[in-house]
């Protein structure tokens, strides 16, 4: 008979103030909890499907999470962000109960109760729902914190200084099929969003504003998406009108930075719709290059959406028309990329073009798996290869991790091969599965699983 994982029990009056949150979520990102049992503070079952992506940048600890809060016929499925804290005191304490950037926070996590526990609210006033890990984790506070501060400072992969005893082609072969992985995976992270929101258009809107906004108002811009009047949006004839109505939603008309013409258009949009309420300005983040002020973001967004001087029904914009069914004509395009590529690039509306690198941050991130998605719902298998092969022709990215393998002698030459390099730093390396590693289970033969 197997036996549950075991749970360390700690004094509930634990002193916490000496573990760092990092150390906190590290636990949360690694999974070192048992996940049987966990629920809220008002017991609803909670299932981590997807613990999130850790954000190093401003606002909630984690994006992305993925979580089945609930009971049977009653469950529901949570796609949003997941904030992390030592205790409940700590999210008035960081004011984020006043703050929207932390609106979209399903689930707050915190090591030990207190007085506030399950008495929070964002800064909507919505309920917060809240986990105690204290009686879930599978080694003591001080054991975490050990085994924390004793993992390598630097960058995966911990192993590259023994990568030249690898044979030639093992890393290329591994990491190509991580990429393929990770596209999949992708693609599944849609796929439950998706039974929330059957809609693949919005969640293309969704993820499209999200990647304009880069990561201090990558969660505002989706807020924004997800508020859209699609309809509306897309029977606006003048691009000006779709511009101010975007602003307008933003909470950003009162911005002396933007006309009294885009004002004045989205007051008589407002008499005449409908209109969901404004964000607050105070959600968007502002600083950094004026490229990525989010007055110039949304101005990309709205282009997206903008009719064509002809009035044609598939316009200059992708987002206005049909824009998975224009995804995949351009993905049986002699030269799919630059097809692709082109579709998120309209020609000049008022607004500078998305920049080309960003283009593919999108392609890779939204619009491949968005195509995999429809291939699977369209019961269409012969896509798959076509979508890997639009990812082995982007070229890789040349972030920190990248750079890190490269420094290890593996050169990422596509961004089929970078994402790779990402699912190997955080599936494996991250989490210690050296012995499901093929690269570990070769430098390390003991990890291997003994042959039956």
């Amino acid at each position: 008979m197997s036996r549950p994982p075991a749970c360390v029990h700690e004094p509930a009056d634990a002193d916490l103030s000496g573990i760092p949150e990092a150390v906190l979520q590290d636990a949360w990102a690694r999974r070192l909890y048992n996940p049987a049992g966990l629920a809220t503070t008002d017991g609803q079952t909670v299932a981590v499907l997807d613990p999130g992506t850790l954000n190093r940048g401003s606002g909630p600890d984690f994006s992305g999470a993925t979580l089945r809060i609930g009971d049977g016929d009653d469950a529901l499925l949570w796609v949003g962000d997941v904030e992390i804290h030592r205790t409940s005191r700590e999210w008035n304490d960081h004011r984020h109960h006043e703050d929207p950037a932390y609106d979209r926070v399903i689930l707050h996590v915190v090591v030990s109760p207190d007085r506030e526990t399950g008495r929070l609210s964002r800064s909507d006033g919505s309920p917060l729902p809240e986990l105690v890990l204290l009686p879930h984790l599978d080694r003591s506070l001080r054991a975490l914190a050990h085994d924390f501060c004793l993992r390598p400072d630097e960058t995966p992969p911990y192993c590259g200084a023994r990568w030249h005893e690898l044979p030639a082609d093992l890393p290329l072969s591994w990491i190509r099929s991580l990429g393929g992985a990770r596209l999949r995976e992708q693609a599944a992270r849609y796929a439950r969003t998706y039974q929330q929101t059957p809609n693949l258009d919005r969640l293309l809107v969704r993820g499209v504003f999200r990647a304009l906004g880069y990561a201090p108002n990558a969660g505002t811009m989706e807020r924004l998406a997800t508020r859209l009047p699609l309809d509306l949006l897309r029977q606006l004839d003048d691009p000006a009108d779709g511009h101010a109505l975007l602003l307008g939603l933003a909470g950003l008309t009162d911005a002396r930075l933007f006309s009294d013409d885009l004002c004045d258009r989205f007051e008589r949009l407002r008499a005449v719709h409908p209109l969901p309420p404004p964000l607050s300005p105070a959600s968007w983040r502002h600083g950094g290059r004026p490229a990525n002020a989010p007055r110039t973001r949304i101005a990309q967004a709205a282009a997206l959406f903008a009719a064509d001087d002809l009035g044609h029904d598939y316009g200059t914009g992708l987002l206005r028309h049909d824009p998975l069914g224009r995804l995949r004509v351009a993905l049986d395009y002699p030269e799919p990329v630059s097809a692709l590529r082109a579709l998120f690039r309209p020609p000049a509306t008022g607004a500078s073009p998305i920049g080309l690198a960003r283009t593919d941050v999108i392609l890779v991130n939204v619009a491949l798996p968005l195509l995999l998605l429809d291939a699977e719902l369209r019961d269409a298998p012969d896509v798959e290869p076509r979508v890997l092969a639009v990812l082995d022709s982007i070229p890789a990215e040349g972030d920190r991790v990248v750079r890190a393998f490269t420094d290890a002698g593996f050169l990422a030459q596509s961004a089929l091969e970078s994402q790779g390099v990402h699912q190997l730093a955080t599936r494996f390396c991250e989490d210690g599965r050296c012995a499901r590693c093929e690269i570990g289970q070769a430098l390390y033969p003991a990890l291997a699983a003994p042959s039956a």
